[in-house]
């Protein structure tokens, strides 16, 4: 196994795809769905984003961005201009289809005829591999169909691997998109947004202000009670 992968940046971008494709509860969705479940819905009746009028740079962009609260993945931007470019030119044609294939699969109907359209989450990882291209592949072999697991809860998952077989840091890409080009029939996904931070600055002073205002009111009606009960005296 080499030393490189996983790198940093490898597992930042696994984790946010992860969390999209996770049975985790999306926290902005009004019926208390799951993201995958969420993502489903968007991708069966608002928008295949993984069609040919879509780059897979940018998909990745898009996804990674509705559950970072608006940050960019990976946090660096060489790292981050490396990624996009191996979606857009540096990966082969036949890992490229894998990609789209599994992941329509994983977000279609699921039934008989397609298992992996049920399935409860999606993981994602890179491993470090001899492949028979000698350059990247998509497990099994660039497959179309993603292979249905199960794991120890009883739940139902699919692996989506990408085997490097050179184990070495992409090559810079000073001059990529970065975001990304928007591509034609996008829709927006759910985004969790950080609060604005003049927001909660706004927020902080006006609870600070309501807390003085109680203690100054608490002040003079103690201050009125005390002169009362001298004059009485």
């Amino acid at each position: 196994m080499g030393s490189f992968i996983n790198s940093q940046a490898d597992n930042e971008i696994c984790e946010a795809l992860n969390k999209r494709f996770s049975d985790d509860v999306d926290p902005n969705d009004a019926q208390g769905r799951t993201y995958i479940a969420v993502l489903r819905d968007h991708f069966r009746n608002r928008e295949n984003f993984f069609d040919g009028g879509h780059h897979l740079n940018r998909v990745f962009h898009r996804l990674a961005r509705s559950v970072t609260g608006g940050s960019s993945v990976p946090r660096t931007r060489e790292s981050r201009r490396r990624w996009f470019a191996l979606l857009r030119r540096t990966l082969p044609a036949a890992v490229m289809r894998a990609i789209r294939d599994q992941l329509t699969a994983i977000l279609a109907q699921g039934g008989a005829a397609n298992p992996a359209g049920s399935v409860n989450y999606v993981t994602f990882s890179t491993q470090h591999v001899s492949t028979r291209s000698g350059t990247f592949e998509l497990f099994d072999q660039n497959s179309a169909v993603p292979q249905v697991l199960t794991d120890a809860n009883r739940k139902t998952y699919c692996a989506v691997v990408l085997q490097c077989h050179v184990d070495a840091a992409l090559p810079d890409a000073p001059n990529e998109p970065d975001p990304p080009p928007a591509d034609g029939g996008e829709t927006t996904f759910a985004v969790r947004r950080r609060p604005r931070r003049g927001v909660k600055k706004a927020k902080k002073s006006a609870k600070k202000s309501s807390v003085k205002k109680k203690k100054t009111t608490a002040k003079k009606s103690k201050a009125k009670k005390a002169g009362k009960r001298n004059s009485r005296r």
